[in-house]
């Protein structure tokens, strides 16, 4: 785990403590090689479409080290020469990145990077970065569907705009405390060989995007804050159901929890939300299971995503699913 200084921003993390930080992570190794085109398949493989271009070919020394953790990838990349890096379409997550050494350039040289600062590249971002020769990066790829499951979670309704992180951080600032902290912590939890470990490692997944949301300036930092002036007992609804929205409670269940009644539970959401907690709650667990078939793995069925989030009539699930997205369940899997 990263050191406790990492934490606050008058004590940014040193790049030994990186390193002392991550030898005894869950990373290995993914790739060492010298050969340009296994470098470009490699990467193309892990953070989308790549295409680059070699200062020297014969000084190229890709080294990435790497960890997949429930669905984020933690990744270690330095390639030993002058590089420029380019990602010619949109490829579906965001790439956060803290520079340990060296200096990048981003959008031909417009927006020079040093040792300690970070920067975040969006799911439909294409322009290019030149790297120099000694420089090291950490990334996290987050899936975008991910990424807004917790930005709704956080707001608990729907968001009204793509989500859109600021594309810098400085060196020492609370962005980048944030980010190795939330890269640290992830690296240093250990890959239990238990039935359970999913649904740990799902948990810091969205404990660590809540912290980057709350961290990263983006455009909903100031509606983050919003749920707080909720009613005590509409946040505490809302917080229960998104916690057992799989189980699809019913309103007596939520109003317990809540500890109100019924008719105030109502009262609190439709002035709110603008929805009655049965509304909130089938939004809540359709926009679940839309992200689970968005990036569902191969041998995934409609029936068990369904199932997955309390919807156990297929033909009822697939006619509220095709009403809220316009598509029917089987057309997101496919697509």
């Amino acid at each position: 785990m990263l050191p406790t200084a990492a934490v606050s921003a008058d004590q940014p993390l040193q790049g030994a403590e990186v390193d002392a930080a991550l030898s005894n992570s869950r990373l290995v190794a993914v790739c060492e090689t010298s050969n340009p085109d296994e470098a470009q398949a490699v990467l193309s493989g892990v953070y989308g479409p790549h295409a680059l271009r070699i200062g020297d070919e014969n000084g190229l020394a890709l080294k990435l080290r790497g960890a997949e953790f429930a669905r984020l990838h933690l990744g270690e990349v330095r390639y030993g020469t002058s590089t420029r890096m380019a990602m010619p379409r949109a490829h579906g997550h965001w790439v956060f990145s803290y520079l340990r050494q060296g200096e990048v350039w981003r959008g031909g040289r417009r927006d020079l990077y040093g040792a300690g600062d970070a920067g975040v590249i969006a799911p439909d971002e294409v322009q290019g970065l030149e790297m120099s020769g000694d420089m090291e990066l950490l990334n996290l790829r987050v899936a975008d569907a991910d990424m807004g499951s917790a930005c709704r979670a956080l707001l608990g309704s729907d968001m009204a705009h793509a989500l859109r992180f600021e594309g810098r951080a400085q060196a020492g600032g609370a962005p980048v405390a944030a980010l190795l902290r939330v890269l640290g912590h992830l690296a240093a939890t250990p890959a239990y060989p238990h039935a359970a470990a999913a649904r740990l490692e799902d948990g810091l997944r969205d404990a660590a995007l809540f912290e980057l949301l709350l961290a990263w300036p983006n455009n909903y930092t100031r509606g983050l804050d919003a749920p707080a002036a909720l009613p005590a007992s509409t946040r505490r609804a809302r917080d229960y159901i998104h916690a057992h929205a799989s189980e699809a409670p019913s309103v007596a269940e939520i109003a317990r929890a809540a500890g109100v009644g019924v008719r105030a539970l109502a009262s609190g959401f439709e002035r709110h939300f603008g929805v009655s907690p049965q509304r909130y709650l089938q939004q809540y667990r359709l926009d679940r299971a839309r992200e689970e078939l968005r990036s569902a793995a191969p041998g995934v069925t409609v029936t068990s995503v369904a199932a997955q989030w309390g919807f156990w009539q297929l033909g009822s699930f697939a006619a509220r699913y095709r009403e809220r997205f316009g598509e029917s369940p089987s057309e997101t899997l496919k697509g």
